[in-house]
């Protein structure tokens, strides 16, 4: 370390006051970083640096509304393309359809259709057949498998990398759509719903947006169709305002768009022309509002990297104090270091019977995960059969695909919201009572990660089929990591500061013959399925322990070699203060008090730059394309 060696850390941060918060905090973590690799924490820094880059941090925008209210239109409209999400008088979508950039192993004009058991590209003209209610696909008798999901890649988006998300018509205004719109350090989100311009919110519209409002901040109401009411709009779009400040208590942005004039103005060469157009579609206006809710998340990954800094400097800052209270008073610092090391030998020396502990706590959280699952697919099977018994099955084989992906989705989330469990307890009882670094529990979580991938879920069909499925909604949505399912399924699997995992999600295969095939066989299935969803996700965890469990032991041994040598360390330095004369004994004091209140500095500096991250106006982060 740089105080054994004899060295000074010199407080090198300029701090110019004048320069905008995001570069001072940056200029800032780079500086931590240098610190901490002097100090020999190379891994923390990398792990800091990589938080904060962004790198894994996406931005979508997911749009909402009732049937007919033309969220198709305007998903097109926002990403400057006529025909990107299917639209038409009698065009209802029946299943998710997001649309964003389109890249070189997603080229534009072939789009992916992910099927409960697989995943296949298509020509775009062939979308509608697949994700339509009245789509030639959708209503063949003879298709037994339909896509839950697809992904439109396309070229010229005019939101650059942003992931415009068209949830499903048929669905009308679900409230675990808001769910998506969580914005995290690795996903940014923005929630749009739309109304149309023929009459004010309505109560089942208002009842929405109350209940999402008070989770969701990057909120905005779309006002469609513009063009077909132009005495009426405006005073829509005014009477919307007052109504949305007196149900939730705070201003949301109400904007009024043309998109058939949007889509017409994207399709105008570009210039002034065009920019003009787009002013007087209303669409510029609502891409600025979507820009600036993006950029209130833009700097939370660098809020995250510095986080993860200031928790190593702190370790660093506690080193020093230790060997200032050894120079100040070694002979009374020498009994207590003594103490600390003979213990942490005696657990040493006891790490088989630890080993013990540690695999009869690893049964017990593996068992508070099941009875998460018991529990979530007890209320799964109730719900279903209460919406089969009521509804009849005339209203599932109406939309059978919009069913198929809800099911879906709901076996899903029962087995995050399991997994969660498991990580939760994992860091909060096992891992972070013994370990201050967070590089120890991000590398056992990328082998719970791996271990998990690796898993795949047999499914039963009403009559014979099985399939299986590593589910890639993650990347449908435009996110990845744990984030993703915190946002997509509304349980986190976020754990301890900026440790994140990407848990892949289990698919579900019903089979649209289930539906087809009446209610006792579709209730039968339900339950084989509950019964395989368990077997899955108990042999996921199984897994994940006899991954982690030789980590966390070869760590912890580690982990307390390297305790006992610093303590030793300690012990040694207070012999020699003993030893030394006064002049080197007050020189060594100096160093390490200058070292720990440099230190102490730079994380006063990093929490007030969080802060300042937090509450600092943003710039516009949205890049619209010309």
């Amino acid at each position: 370390m740089i105080g054994e060696q004899g060295g000074d850390m010199t407080d090198a941060s300029s701090g110019g006051a004048a320069a905008p918060a995001p570069e001072r905090a940056r200029e800032s973590l780079d500086l931590m970083c240098g610190i901490l690799r002097r100090y020999g924490e190379q891994e923390v820094a990398d792990l800091a640096e990589l938080r904060a880059s962004g790198a894994t941090q996406s931005r979508s925008v997911v749009v909402v509304g009732e049937v007919k209210r033309g969220k198709s239109f305007l998903v097109n409209a926002l990403v400057g393309l006529r025909d990107a999400s299917p639209v038409g008088v009698e065009v209802t979508t029946s299943t998710t359809v997001a649309v964003g950039p389109a890249t070189p192993e997603q080229p534009a004009g072939r789009d992916t259709l992910w099927f409960p058991s697989r995943a296949e590209q298509v020509p775009h003209a062939e979308l509608a057949d697949w994700v339509s209610c009245d789509g030639v696909r959708v209503t063949d008798p003879q298709v037994d498998e339909l896509p839950t999901r697809a992904y439109v890649p396309v070229d010229g988006h005019r939101l650059d990398d942003v992931t415009v998300i068209d949830t499903p018509g048929v669905g009308g205004l679900d409230p675990s759509f808001a769910a998506l719109a969580a914005a995290t350090a690795e996903q940014a989100c923005v929630l749009v719903v739309v109304c149309d311009a023929s009459t004010p919110v309505t109560a089942p519209e208002m009842e929405f947006i109350r209940s999402t409002g008070a989770s969701v901040e990057a909120l905005i109401v779309a006002v469609t169709k513009t063009d077909k009411n132009l005495r009426r709009w405006r005073p829509i779009v005014a009477q919307n305002r007052e109504l949305l400040r007196e149900h939730l208590g705070r201003d949301v942005p109400v904007v009024g768009v043309s998109s058939l004039r949007a889509v017409l103005a994207a399709e105008m060469p570009p210039g002034p022309g065009r920019d003009l157009a787009e002013d007087h579609s209303g669409i510029a206006a609502l891409r600025r509002e979507i820009g600036e809710r993006l950029a209130g998340a833009e700097h939370l990954p660098l809020a995250n990297g510095l986080r993860t800094a200031i928790v190593a400097l702190a370790g660093l800052a506690e080193r020093e104090r230790t060997s200032v209270a050894v120079l100040t008073d070694s002979a009374r610092a020498l009994p207590e270091l003594t103490a600390k090391a003979d213990e942490l030998e005696r657990l040493r020396i006891d790490t088989q019977q630890w080993e013990l502990h540690l695999h009869r706590d690893l049964t017990l959280i593996r068992q508070q995960a099941l009875d998460e699952l018991d529990r979530r697919l007890k209320l799964l099977r109730e719900d279903w059969s209460t919406r089969i018994n009521k509804g009849g099955m005339a209203v599932l084989r109406k939309n059978p695909q919009h069913f198929t992906a809800r099911m879906e989705k709901d076996f899903q989330e029962a087995i995050a919201g399991a997994i969660s469990v498991f990580l939760a307890e994992l860091h909060s009882r096992i891992i972070r009572p013994r370990f201050e670094s967070d590089v120890v529990w991000e590398e056992i979580l990328q082998l719970i990660h791996a271990a998990m991938a690796g898993h795949e879920f047999a499914t039963h069909r009403v009559e014979s089929k099985t399939q299986n499925l590593i589910d890639p909604s993650m990347l449908t949505m435009g996110v990845v990591g744990s984030s993703a399912i915190a946002g997509i399924v509304g349980v986190s699997t976020v754990v301890g500061v900026g440790a994140v995992v990407g848990v892949a999600w289990v698919g579900v295969n019903l089979g649209f013959r289930a539906m087809r095939s009446g209610k006792t066989n579709l209730l039968s299935w339900m339950r084989e399925t509950s019964g395989s969803t368990k077997t899955t996700t108990s042999r996921m965890l199984e897994a994940a322990i006899a991954q982690s469990r030789p980590e966390i032991v070869i760590r912890y041994r580690t982990h307390l070699k390297e305790s006992i040598a610093e303590l030793k360390a300690h012990i040694a330095e207070a012999e020699a203060a003993a030893r030394a004369d006064s002049e080197q004994r007050e020189a060594d004091l100096v160093r390490h008090r200058k070292n720990a209140a440099i230190l102490a500095r730079y994380i006063d500096r990093g929490e007030t730059l969080i802060g300042e991250l937090s509450s600092a106006a943003p710039a516009p982060a949205l890049v619209v394309q010309r």
